[in-house]
């Protein structure tokens, strides 16, 4: 889940407390929160900040993801 997140995380190398820190919450907590996908939308704004990307980004889905756009893919013939 939000693979653009955790992409951000892995490249910053960040740890799952760095992570929890940003949104103001524990290590534990965050790894709930990312488990389950439950984040208040101010959390969702402090990660959008701190990364400088935007919330379609961080928080697209795995499909959009993985297309690289951020957008569904367009049926082409």
């Amino acid at each position: 889940m939000y693979a653009n997140l955790l992409g951000q995380k892995a490249y910053f190398h960040l740890t799952n407390e760095d992570m929890g820190n940003i949104i103001g919450v524990s290590r534990s907590t965050y790894c709930l929160k990312i488990r389950n996908g439950s984040f208040w939308p101010s959390e969702c704004q402090a990660f959008c900040r701190y990364f400088n990307k935007s919330f379609a980004y961080l928080f697209a889905s795995e499909a959009e993801a993985g297309n690289g756009s951020g957008r569904h893919p367009t049926n082409v013939r």
